[in-house]
């Protein structure tokens, strides 16, 4: 049994979302936080489920339950909006009408403890990595298309994941326990292109080794950190 069989169904009010879709429209995964200090999914869901406010998510997870509240062929309003001012500061927005509320699933984690402090406690985080590995493989997603609210509008969403390293480290758990299934690349011209220009730079820094055949072995996991540190010039930092 997947954690998509535990999923409690309480449908937002029909004013919440948009209209219906169909399966090969779902493209990305986007994740949010609620930004409520000690809240639970049964909350949220309730709410959206008897009070309009014209905005909604597929799903609400906290620690021991997950709520759906917008059915996945339906259109949650999610990520639409303004795209935020500061996005030439903080790097946000970059997917702003790539990523949208026609073609995307959204995930909303809670934060449990009533401690002062905006953040998904660790139980939390783990089962909303576990929705979003199944999600992902039920609407074919890759990595590289789960984002975060902060991706498309520049709204500091999930505020814990707006830092690079974390939000990385936490994509780390989508793909856990599945490099044995995935591709392994020897070469980078084997690679998909959106890793190559990412790849050959560690290579040249010497982040990626290479044998004396000149091949390298390197599971598709493991290049999309890789591309975040490009986008970030971290490599280009590390190289001079």
């Amino acid at each position: 049994m997947g954690i998509l069989d535990t999923v409690i169904r309480l449908l937002c009010h029909p004013g919440n979302r948009g209209g219906a879709r169909n399966p090969d429209d779902i493209r990305y995964l986007v994740y949010h936080y609620t930004g409520n200090d000690g809240d639970r999914a049964l909350g949220n869901a309730k709410y959206y489920q008897s009070t309009v406010v014209q905005a909604s998510a597929h799903y609400f997870v906290d620690d021991e339950e997950i709520y759906q509240s917008v059915g996945d062929l339906f259109i949650a309003w999610a990520v639409g909006g303004r795209k935020w001012s500061d996005c030439p500061q903080t790097g946000g927005g970059s997917l702003y009408g790539v990523v949208t509320n026609a073609n995307s699933i959204s995930i909303e984690m809670c934060d449990t403890s009533r401690d002062g402090k905006l953040m998904a406690a660790e139980a939390t985080l783990e089962r909303a990595a576990a929705l979003g590995r199944e999600l992902m493989e039920k609407y074919d997603i890759p990595i590289e298309r789960v984002v975060r609210h902060f991706d498309v509008t520049g709204k500091h969403c999930p505020a814990y994941f707006v830092d690079e390293i974390a939000w990385t480290a936490f994509k780390g758990r989508l793909t856990a326990g599945k490099e044995e299934n995935m591709k392994q690349y020897r070469y980078v011209n084997e690679m998909p292109s959106w890793g190559q220009e990412a790849a050959t730079k560690a290579i040249n820094i010497g982040i990626m080794k290479m044998d004396a055949a000149g091949a390298v072995s390197v599971p598709e996991c493991n290049l999309q950190p890789l591309v975040w540190m490009d986008r970030l010039g971290l490599l280009d930092k590390a190289g001079k």
